[in-house]
This record gives C-alpha cells, sequence and structure tokens, in this order.
C-alpha cells in the first residue's frame, strides 16, 4: 500500500490535549502506512519544556501562576519553549515510510522543505542554513533559549531564525514537531524562567537579534493565512496522496482519556517540589 498524508487542522488546546494527541499520534502511526501532519496552537499560553528537564528546577512558579501561563514537557528534547501567538506542527510517520529520510537530518531537510514552501506561498522568503557558526561563540557565554540552540536545516530569514523544531525516534516511529510565531510574544520566555536578573536581559536581547518573528516581516499576516499556507506546502512538497481529515469522536475520545489519565500527569506535568 502507497503511503497516504493526513493533514489535521487542529483547534487551541491545553497543553495536556495537544501533547497526548502527538503521543497518541505516535502511538498509532506504527499501525498503518500514514504520514499525519497536525497543526494547532495553544490555549491557555504554555510553557513546553525538553523532555529531560524538571519543572522545579526550570520554571518560575509565581511567574507562571500570575500570568497565568502553563506548562507541560515534550517528548523531544531541548530546553523550554512559550508558546503564544504561535502555530505549532506535528509531523508523526512509522520509520518504513523512507521518503520522510532516513536519519535525523534527512528528516529535518524534507519537513524544512515543507515549511519553507508554505511560507513562501504567503510571500516569506526564508533559507535553510546551519545556525552552528553563528551561535557557537554566543553558546560559551550564555545558556541558550531553545529557540535559538544551534541545528542544522535552520529556517532563517535575513539570518534570523524563524521556525523552531525538535525531533524523536524511538520505536520504529518519528515525530517532529516545532513552532511558527506569528508575534513576538514567545520572547517572554526568560520570564518565567529561575535565572539571574543578568542572564535574562541577556537571553531576551539574544532572541530580539538572533530570531524573528511572521508579524515582524509581513505586519498584515493572520494565523488563517498561515494555516492555509502550511497546508498547501505538505500537500504539495510530500509525494503522497493527501487528504484533510479532522479527528474522529473514537480518535477525540480516546486523546482525551489519555489526557486526563493519572500515569500521564505525573509523566508529562510533575507538580513543583
Amino acid at each position: 500500500m502507497s503511503p497516504a498524508l493526513r493533514v489535521i487542522v487542529d483547534k487551541a488546546n491545553s497543553p495536556a490535549m495537544n501533547m497526548a494527541a502527538d503521543l497518541w499520534l505516535l502511538q498509532s502511526c506504527l499501525q498503518g502506512s500514514e504520514v499525519v501532519v497536525r497543526l494547532y496552537e495553544w490555549e491557555p499560553a504554555s510553557i513546553t519544556l525538553g523532555y529531560m528537564q524538571h519543572a522545579s528546577e526550570t520554571l518560575d512558579r509565581e511567574a507562571l501562576f500570575q500570568r497565568r501561563v502553563a506548562w507541560i514537557r515534550r517528548p523531544t528534547g531541548g530546553r523550554a519553549v512559550l508558546h503564544h501567538q504561535d502555530l505549532t506542527y506535528s509531523c508523526i510517520f512509522p520509520e518504513t515510510i523512507v521518503e520522510m529520510g532516513k536519519t535525523v537530518m534527512e528528516t529535518y531537510d524534507v519537513i524544512a522543505k515543507c515549511l519553507m514552501a508554505g511560507l513562501k506561498r504567503v510571500g516569506i522568503e526564508c533559507a535553510a542554513m546551519d545556525s552552528f557558526d553563528q551561535m557557537r561563540q554566543t553558546k560559551r557565554d550564555i545558556k541558550l533559549p531553545c529557540f535559538l540552540a544551534p541545528n542544522r536545516n535552520e529556517i532563517m530569514v535575513n539570518g534570523r531564525k524563524l521556525v523552531g523544531s525538535a525531533q524523536k525516534r524511538s520505536g520504529h516511529a518519528i515525530l517532529q514537531h516545532g513552532s511558527i510565531p506569528l508575534s513576538d510574544a514567545y520572547r517572554r520566555l526568560p520570564d518565567f524562567l529561575q535565572i539571574s536578573d543578568e542572564q535574562r536581559l541577556l537571553q531576551k536581547q539574544l532572541l530580539r537579534e538572533k530570531s524573528i518573528c511572521l508579524q515582524e516581516i509581513d505586519s498584515a499576516l493572520t494565523m488563517e493565512q498561515l494555516y492555509s499556507a502550511l497546508v498547501f506546502g505538505f500537500t504539495a512538497v510530500l509525494p503522497f496522496e493527501a487528504r484533510q481529515r479532522p479527528w474522529t469522536t473514537e480518535e477525540l475520545e480516546s486523546i482525551e482519556t489519555m489526557a486526563t489519565d493519572e500515569h500521564f500527569k505525573e509523566t508529562w506535568m510533575p507538580g513543583f517540589v
């Protein structure tokens, strides 16, 4: 059977629902031959922590409470990311679909082509570049925010990072997800971290200088246009029969069951010590 592409244009969800949906898709994809692309937002504003991070060591609990910002761990690595006024994508598939790449970097390259094709659709000209040389010295001087962590095939505009992505390969399945900021709200992340005032100022300065949001490129661009553009990018670039297919009632029930399960909460949303 030839692989197919399923696109889910989701709604804004809680952090528990968003991570449960990605994990459910990761578990389910082994039973089929589909690539699934899901596009979604976050409600309320939420911080995702890298898999190895601990909330009690990373986040300022009082700042989160005062500004009503939620949080959750994600299955991919890296450091904290603030999701607010951004569009998040996830791409999930079994490793048997070789067209999606046999290695971490091959998959990054395939998905980068999809994202750039979509962004070009709305007039955003991007380039896939390595940010290692640009950020190597900075990394020695300061603990970088996740959005600026050096990586291969970064999607950049005028030398500034636009898209932050992370990938997990395990259990014969692959998950890559990432965020595209519409506004500069993501730059408020340092306000919620347990870091010194000096580090907070430095991180905010780096986020202003080294990254970019879509409204700084085109102030008229809307979230609806961005959704449509990314659907186009994935369906135009990937060599599969594509269709938009929303969640079924049964799928949503399974995801909601996972998101409210005590083991899920203990694993992905453990309480502050």
